[in-house]
C-alpha cells in the first residue's frame, strides 16, 4: 500500500532521491528533439537568403520542444512535491506520539492530533501515485486535491503556535507549517493539471452529499454527515472565538482541527462515490478506507478518554471505523482473487 511506501519514507531516502532525478533540470529537450534542434541551426547557415527563416524554424521547434517536456517536468515536480510532504507529515505524526507518551492527557489526545498529519501524508502519498500514472484528471483525485489544499491552509496557521517557542511540541507546529506549505504547490499544480474547474468540481461535490445508490454509500454518506456536522460545530466554535476577540494562537488550534475533519470528510465524500460505482476493489480505495478507518478509531478513543458523558459520538465513531476497515479488508480479500 502506498502508506507504507510513507512510512518506509522515513527511514530511507532512497525514493526521495530517485524523485530528485527528474527534478534536477525543469524543462530537458528529449534526446531526439535535441538532434532536431541541432538539424535546424545547422541550416540557418546554409545560404544567407534563409538565415531569417531557419531561425524561425529553430524557434519555433525548439519551443514545441520544451512544450512537450515541460509536461514532464510538471508531473515530476508534483511527484517530488508531493513525496517531500508525505515525509513531513509522517515525520510530525510519529514526532506528536513520541511528545505525548507519558503526558499528562494520556495518548488520546496526541493520537488525534497525529491522525490529521496522517491521514494528510496518505491523501498526498495517493496524489502522488495518480501523478505518476498520469491520473489526476479524474473526480477522485481532483476532489481529494480540493480537500488536501483546506488541510493545507488550515496547517499554515500552525506556524502561530510554533513562534517564540523551543519546546518539542512547538518544534513540531513550525515542521506541519513547513509541509502544509511545501503540499499547497503539487496539490495545486497537479488540481490544474488534471484539468480541475473549481466552480464546476465544487458543485460536483455538493451534489454527492445528497445522493447514493447502494446500501454501502449510504453507510458513507452517513459517515459524510457526521464528520461535515463536527466541521460545522468547529467553524462555528472558531466565529465565536473571533467575535471574542481571542487571541490568533487559540484560533491556530481550531484551525488544526478543522482542518482534519474537512479531510476527513474529503476522504469519506470520495468512498461514498466509489462505493456508488463498486469500485471499492481499486488499490487507491483500499487506501483510503485504512486511512479512514485509523482516523475515525483515534477520534473514538479521543473522545471516550475526554468526554465520558458523550457516548453516542464514541459509537459512531468506532462505527465508522469498524465499516471501514472491513470494507478495506474485504475489497483486498476480493481483489486478490481475481
Amino acid at each position: 500500500m502506498k502508506i507504507v511506501h510513507v512510512l518506509t519514507f522515513l527511514l530511507t531516502t532512497s525514493s526521495l532521491l530517485s524523485a530528485t532525478s527528474g527534478f534536477v533540470s525543469i524543462a530537458p529537450i528529449s534526446g531526439a528533439a535535441s538532434r532536431v534542434v541541432v538539424v535546424a541551426k545547422s541550416s540557418s547557415v546554409v545560404g544567407n537568403n534563409n538565415n531569417n527563416d531557419a531561425r524561425s524554424s529553430t524557434r519555433m521547434i525548439r519551443s514545441l520542444a520544451m512544450a512537450t517536456d515541460d509536461n514532464d517536468s510538471v508531473t515530476n515536480r508534483i511527484v517530488f512535491g508531493h513525496s517531500l510532504s508525505s515525509f513531513l507529515f509522517v515525520a510530525t505524526a510519529l514526532g506528536i506520539c513520541y511528545n505525548g507518551i507519558g503526558g499528562p492527557t494520556g495518548l488520546g489526545l496526541p493520537l488525534y492530533a497525529a491522525s490529521g498529519p496522517y491521514l494528510a501524508a496518505g491523501v498526498s502519498s495517493t496524489l502522488e501515485s495518480a501523478a505518476s500514472a498520469g491520473r489526476l484528471g479524474s473526480d477522485t483525485y481532483k476532489r481529494l486535491a480540493l480537500f488536501l489544499a483546506e488541510f493545507n491552509l488550515c496547517g499554515l496557521t500552525t506556524v502561530l503556535l510554533a513562534i517564540g517557542g523551543t519546546t518539542l511540541r512547538q518544534q513540531l507546529f513550525y515542521v506541519l507549517s513547513l509541509a502544509s506549505l511545501l503540499s499547497l504547490s503539487p496539490t495545486a499544480a497537479g488540481y490544474k493539471n488534471g484539468g480541475g474547474k473549481l466552480f464546476g468540481d465544487i458543485g460536483g461535490v455538493i451534489k454527492e452529499f445528497f445522493t447514493f445508490r447502494n446500501l454501502n454509500g449510504f453507510i458513507y454518506l452517513g459517515g459524510v454527515w457526521f464528520v461535515a456536522a463536527l466541521k460545522v460545530l468547529k467553524i462555528v466554535d472558531i466565529v465565536n472565538l473571533i467575535s471574542e476577540g481571542n487571541a490568533a494562537k487559540t484560533l491556530a488550534t481550531r484551525a488544526v482541527r478543522l482542518g482534519r475533519l474537512a479531510l476527513l470528510t474529503g476522504t469519506m465524500l470520495v468512498l461514498k462515490s466509489a462505493a456508488d460505482r463498486d469500485r471499492l476493489e481499486g488499490t487507491t480505495f483500499i487506501d483510503l478506507n485504512i486511512l479512514s478507518s485509523v482516523v475515525f478509531a483515534a477520534m473514538a478513543f479521543h473522545i471516550k478518554t475526554i468526554r465520558d458523558a458523550l457516548p453516542p459520538l464514541v459509537y459512531a465513531s468506532a462505527g465508522f471505523s469498524a465499516f471501514t476497515a472491513l470494507n478495506a479488508i474485504n475489497s483486498m480479500i476480493e481483489k486478490s482473487k481475481k
